[in-house]
Order: C-alpha cells, then structure tokens, then sequence
C-alpha cells in the first residue's frame, strides 16, 4: 500500500507542474480525473455481495515483481475530417512503461483475473509537422487477460492519463493548427496487446493501438488526434519472479454469466463547459440528464439499456444563426438511447456507451455518439460522474457532475 501511494503522489506531482502555467483553473479536476483512475485498483469489492464466492488472502511474502519495459510505435494520424488532411503523415512514437504483476495479494487482483498495471511516458514526433509540434503524455494503466497460458498472454490494455502538446492553435501565429486549441490534453491509449514469455525475466511484446489526444472542448479548436499504430517492445523483470504465481487460482472469465436476479439503476447529471470561440467567441453551457438499467451476468460486468438528455447551448446558437429566430428548449434538446457496457473496479466504475439521436434540430454531428462514463462511489449509492461524449471520434464534451445508484435484487 505505502509503495502505491508514492506512486500516486509522484505522478501527481509531475502533472501538476505541467499544468500550473496552462490550466489554472481546471488543474484540480483533470488531476482528480487522474487521481480517480488511480485511485479505483486501491480497493476491491465485487459488483453485488451476493455474487461473492471468494475472500481475500494475504500472501506471507509478497515481491514487487517489477517490469521496465520500452516500446516502439509506428502508426498515422487519421484525417477523421477533411480539414485535418494536411496532417494526415505517418511517424514513429517511443514509450517507455513500470509495469507491475498482480498476484492475488488483493481480492481486486483475483477478481480481474491477475491484470498487469503500471505507468507509462509517451512521446511522439507528429510527424514533424510545424503547426502540430510534438506531444509528450503520461498515464496509468492497467492490462486486463482474455487469454494467459505459461507462455503466451493475450490481453486489452487501457491507459487514461494527461498529454502535454508543443504547438496549438493560434489566430496569429499558428492559425494552420486546427486540430489542438490547448496545451494540456487528455491521452488515451486502447491497445490489444500479445506478450511471449522467452524466460523467467524476459518478454517480447506486440501491440495494436488507437491512441487518441484532445480537451473534450474545453479549449478551440478541438478536432482532436486520433492515432492507430503497430508497437513493439519487451519487458525485463528486475528480480527474480515471485513464486506465489504458483498459488494463483482461476479467476471468473470476463465474459461469463452466473445466475442471479441482481439489477442496477443508474441516474446521473452533469455540467460542461464548451468552447466555441473559433466559430461564435464564446463559451456555452451543456447540460447532461442519463438513466441506465442494467443486470450484472458476473461479478464484474453488466450490460443494459441507457438513456441520456442533452442540451447545448452552442446549438442552440448555431439554429437562430441558420433560422434567423429564437429556437425553443425542446428543439435544442437532444435525447438519445443506446446500449451500455458497465465494468466495476471496486469504487470506481466504467461505462461505455453507443447512442442515437432521436430528436434535436441540430444535426451536423450526426444521429451516432460515444460515451465513456466514469463513476466513483463515495457514499453508499451516491457517486461522482464524468462523462466523455464524442461523435465520430471527435471529442463533443467533457461533463462532470454526481449520480445515485440504486442495486435490487429480486431474487431474495
């Protein structure tokens, strides 16, 4: 626990440093963002106490069971709008990771099936664009096995963390940049990543990436980089491996279904800030209302049906500007259902979400969105909520905001 919390602070540290010349005013919610990543492999409980079949164990020796491990990228940078043509270039990336084993130690570990978590730097070149520059990010991790044999280990790898970009757009001096409007930026890394054990100490490592850089608006422009890339690395022990690994016992396949009546209802709402200074010089308001039903077919994963309302006022800008009249509330609103994906690491939960439009004057983002949604409980059912929305890989917002969390079950 003590060597986790350094972890926490000293990454802590290094973005706040990064942060306190950019942003200020939002340094405390992105580092929190980061924070509750972090924060949601301290902690393990499963999804519903009835669902637990296992308790937790402390190992009598417990070994770090440390890995550095360098990677190389080759990959481009999508055009996923026309106006991003021009940076449309193939280029190489480096990273450089502390990964870190999971024995069992924590009922989390057990639960997950044994991921691999750690700490990654990130560099690329951009393609040595003069309006892009380069970008540098840093973000924890955490690899979750699909398929783990003695040798061979095949998993998805998520990183969610902070990227710091050297050009962005300026009216001025850097008008070309019409991709990135602000320094500091959220980094995700989605990888599908295959690992062969050559020894005890050494792994060689291969990797399919889709590595995505933006504000979720909170600064213009906010097209937003979007990079698929091949990698590959290896990974070097720096001690010998802990025997405990022997001790490790089956875990529940993620995808596997155990009878049970439990059902989650979810509600939650949020406020954003959006930045459309590049089209009105303005910022607008955008309000969030979602509800979800779901039923738990494990202890760690849920599927189900969402709903969510949303009302942006930069549409409501763009409909008087196109009809030259004043537009109504139920004319900006936006509704929109879709199914939804739920994962529980103790406190903190992820949801992911495909939604459809059906309602809304404004339509030049499309009928389809994306939602990442992290929620993390602090007190019984009530929990603090950020939601991502993207329409076709492009960032829309980033809200924040509180929820309640309500479980039955009907089986009792």
């Amino acid at each position: 626990m003590h060597e986790t919390w350094v972890f926490v602070l000293k990454f802590l540290f290094f973005a706040n440093r990064k942060i306190l010349r950019v942003v200020k005013r939002r340094r405390f919610l992105i580092l929190l963002f980061s924070f509750w990543v972090l924060l949601g492999h301290l902690y393990a409980q499963p999804a519903h106490p009835k669902l637990s079949t296992t308790k937790s164990f402390e190992h009598k020796r417990f070994k770090s069971n440390l890995h550095i491990e360098p990677r190389l990228y080759f990959g481009f940078i999508i055009n996923h709008h026309t106006e991003l043509e021009p940076f449309n270039a193939h280029m190489p990336a480096f990273e450089i990771s502390v990964t870190k084993d999971t024995y069992g130690k924590k009922y989390w570990e057990r639960l997950h099936n044994y991921p691999i978590i750690g700490l990654s730097f990130f560099y690329s070149s951009l393609g040595n664009n003069p309006a892009l520059g380069q970008v540098y990010a840093l973000y924890p991790s955490i690899t979750f096995p699909v398929i783990r044999s003695e040798k061979d280990f095949l998993g998805f790898k998520m990183g969610v963390g902070l990227s710091y970009i050297t050009k962005i757009f300026d009216p001025l001096t850097n008008y070309k940049n019409i991709a990135i409007g602000s320094h500091v930026n959220v980094a995700i890394n989605l990888m599908a990543e295959y690992r062969r054990k050559l020894n005890k100490t050494t792994d060689i490592m291969a990797g399919l990436s889709l590595i995505h850089f933006s504000n979720g608006s909170i600064a213009s422009p906010n097209y937003g980089l979007n990079l698929p890339m091949v990698s590959v690395g290896f990974s070097k022990r720096l001690s010998e491996p802990n025997d405990m690994i022997l001790l490790r016992k089956p875990s529940i396949p993620t995808f596997s279904y155990r009878d049970n009546k439990i059902y989650i209802f979810n509600i939650m709402g949020g406020y954003a800030s959006k930045n459309m200074g590049n089209v009105f010089g303005e910022r607008f308001d955008v309000f969030i209302l979602s509800t979800n039903a779901l039923k738990y077919f494990n202890e760690i994963s849920a599927i189900g049906l969402q709903m969510d309302f949303s009302w942006d006022g930069s549409h409501k800008a763009l409909l008087q500007r196109k009809w030259r009249q004043d537009t109504s509330f139920m004319q900006v609103m936006r509704p929109g259902i879709g199914p939804v994906y739920e994962m529980r690491l103790s406190h903190l939960i992820m949801g992911f979400n495909l939604g459809f439009y059906f309602g809304g004057k404004e339509k030049s983002d499309g009928d389809v969105y994306e939602q990442l949604n992290l929620k993390y409980l602090v007190y019984k059912g009530a929990f603090l909520n950020i939601t991502f929305r993207a329409h076709g890989a492009r960032a829309a917002f980033v809200s924040w905001g509180i929820g309640y969390r309500l479980q039955y079950d009907f089986g009792k």
